[in-house]
């Protein structure tokens, strides 16, 4: 059967790359990744985005861009339960997170973040972090 998302209209889309360039400028140079899952009947789909800011812009994919930007469009919608969170790639490595309600982006608190991302998703059992992880409250990028 596979799985069905919601098929985003030109507004989610505009929302979502509202959000995209909030979520960017708030994360500030350096090296970053985001992971966005939308869950979904028939299972969850997940899509990454890795880039690196310096003052003279973004290095990034366009491909991973495009996949990205298509998922954040679905979760937007709010037609299905959606979360993210981002990656920044330092010494400590930070981690925060979002989750979705009715398509808008809320910012996970720092321990609501390692909850979400040191708890096995199957079992509900705590995970012990990576090494040198520290999880922090991510900012207001709703619109």
């Amino acid at each position: 059967m596979g799985i069905l998302l919601h098929a985003p209209d030109d507004s989610d889309f505009d929302r979502a790359f509202d959000i995209f360039d909030r979520l960017t400028e708030k994360a500030g140079k350096g090296t970053h990744g985001l992971t966005l899952a939308v869950r979904a009947p028939g299972g969850c789909v997940t899509a990454t985005f890795p880039w690196t800011q310096t003052d003279d812009g973004m290095a990034a994919s366009l491909t991973e861009l495009h996949a990205f930007s298509g998922l954040l469009a679905v979760a937007v919608s709010g037609a299905h339960p959606s979360g993210m969170c981002m990656r920044t790639l330092a010494n400590p490595e930070t981690v925060c997170g979002w989750r979705f309600s009715d398509g808008d982006p809320l910012p996970l608190t720092r321990a609501e973040a390692f909850d979400a991302y040191a708890t096995n998703p199957n079992t509900g059992e705590p995970m012990v972090p990576m090494p040198g992880t520290e999880y922090a409250d991510a900012p207001v990028i709703h619109i």
